[in-house]
């Protein structure tokens, strides 16, 4: 199996797109990969085009960069959609504000591949795979986040547990082979489709002034040797770039994303990984987004090291990073501290995804921090400029991080922290001064409401 009987083995198993869709019976459960690691149009597509001969097939959708015709209304009779993340534009599409978060599935990364090898085990996944090389062993590329599970299953002590039942592998020769527990035999596919097509590439999103101040109250708070975790989005793009132009040293990368930053860091010299506790002098990441000019800095790349969410996610492996740093998102954050970073009220915006596993981890960590960087204002669906810290969390959204967790909070207008340890009336003050000015007056009115102020 390991020399050339493999190639036996691959053409029994290349098929049309068209052919492996068959595979997909009544019932299902489809759950894909993340990002890079999802397949194109063609197999997807190719399973829609059944939904007159199934049904009541459920599609676990998470972070999908392409638009498949899967979401569109006429397939939802045979095609049920259900998410953990939605976030990009295709799943944003097909979760309105009125359909509330019914559908939304709340699923941690850590604790991902528990439930998908036991609770909630895929019947059917497929993936987007490098060409075998002379052994037979393809490359997964730059996602690791829920693939191997999927794919193989967890070893446990009652024996294999998981992978699912038909496990169908797009194999093109322009995905980018990358570093780390990435290759994987071909004996694991059931189905394997030969498209060679490029991989998608996404524009920036739109940077403000307001998005660059954060940025720079962020990078104020990260000091040499720090271990940097960076989460999704306009605002994290931008600290990528500012850290090339700090003084920094001998930074290293311990995250899920791949910052966009990363290659300059490299290059300038900031980011050595030497005093990283996991794997020293490399970075560690689990997945990249549709980042053009990060597919030639992680191919086949000896210092980017791609591992599964149960290392990257793992708040005791994060923890064990000296000084960890996390830098997340929010929607809002009330005046104890609690962060809603998915939904504002019913409306699901994006997912727990990571952040809680780097809050704890970050906590763990002997001189960890975890920093929330939002705007403190946002438009509500009126126009009207609204604060996004507030007195209490809209009703219906979920807490994506505790109190208990932050360390600090930044703003446009400021830096609230270090909290830990701060009593819910001196963060309450704290997080009032980072505010917008016009809502400042209100809030401590509301703080006294809450009792918050004696």
């Amino acid at each position: 199996m390991w020399t050339s009987e493999w190639k036996d083995e691959y053409r029994r198993k290349l098929c049309s797109a068209a052919e492996a869709a068959k595979a997909v019976r009544s019932g299902d459960l489809i759950v894909l990969p993340i990002c890079l690691g999802q397949p194109s149009n063609l197999i997807m597509d190719a399973i829609a085009d059944r939904k007159d001969e199934v049904s009541d097939v459920e599609f676990l959708a998470n972070l999908i960069v392409r638009p498949y015709k899967i979401f569109k209304p006429e397939y939802s009779g045979s095609f049920n959609v259900t998410t953990a993340f939605v976030s990009t534009r295709p799943l944003r599409a097909r979760f309105p504000a009125e359909n509330g978060y019914g559908p939304y599935a709340p699923i941690s990364v850590f604790s991902s591949s528990k439930m998908f090898s036991v609770y909630r085990r895929p019947t059917v996944t497929s993936l987007m795979v490098t060409p075998p090389d002379d052994d037979g062993f393809v490359n997964l590329g730059p996602d690791l986040m829920f693939t191997r599970t999927l794919v193989e299953g967890r070893m446990t002590s009652q024996g294999p547990m998981g992978g699912a039942r038909t496990v169908i592998a797009e194999v093109n020769d322009q995905y980018v082979p990358v570093r780390g527990n990435t290759r994987v035999h071909i004996s694991k596919f059931t189905h394997i489709v030969e498209n060679s097509t490029p991989l998608p590439a996404a524009p920036p999103p739109p940077v403000s002034d307001s998005h660059r101040r954060i940025a720079q109250n962020v990078v104020s708070l990260l000091r040499d040797r720090d271990s940097i975790q960076i989460g999704i989005g306009a605002i994290p793009m931008i600290i990528s770039d500012l850290i090339v132009d700090a003084d920094l040293k001998d930074i290293g990368i311990f995250t899920e994303m791949l910052p966009t930053g990363a290659p300059k860091w490299v290059e300038k010299g900031i980011c050595t990984n030497r005093f990283k506790s996991f794997r020293p002098g490399e970075i560690t990441c689990n997945f990249m987004g549709p980042v053009g000019e990060l597919y030639d800095f992680v191919r086949d790349n000896p210092l980017v090291g791609f591992q599964t969410n149960e290392i990257t996610n793992n708040p005791a492996v994060i923890g064990s990073e000296e000084r960890m740093v996390g830098i997340n998102g929010g929607i809002e954050v009330d005046l104890t501290s609690q962060v809603a970073s998915m939904s504002i009220g019913n409306h699901m915006l994006s997912g727990f995804g990571g952040q809680s596993d780097f809050a704890m981890g970050c906590k763990i960590s002997k001189l960890g921090r975890f920093i929330i960087a939002m705007q403190a204002t946002a438009r509500d669906s009126q126009g009207e400029l609204t604060s996004r810290i507030v007195p209490y969390l809209t009703p219906g959204s979920l807490v994506g991080t505790l109190a208990c967790h932050v360390d600090y909070v930044a703003t446009e207008f400021g830096i609230a922290g270090p909290l830990d340890g701060m009593p819910f009336e001196k963060r309450a003050e704290a997080l009032i001064e980072i505010a917008h000015p016009r809502f400042q007056d209100e809030l401590v009115r509301a703080a006294k409401e809450r009792k918050l102020f004696r």
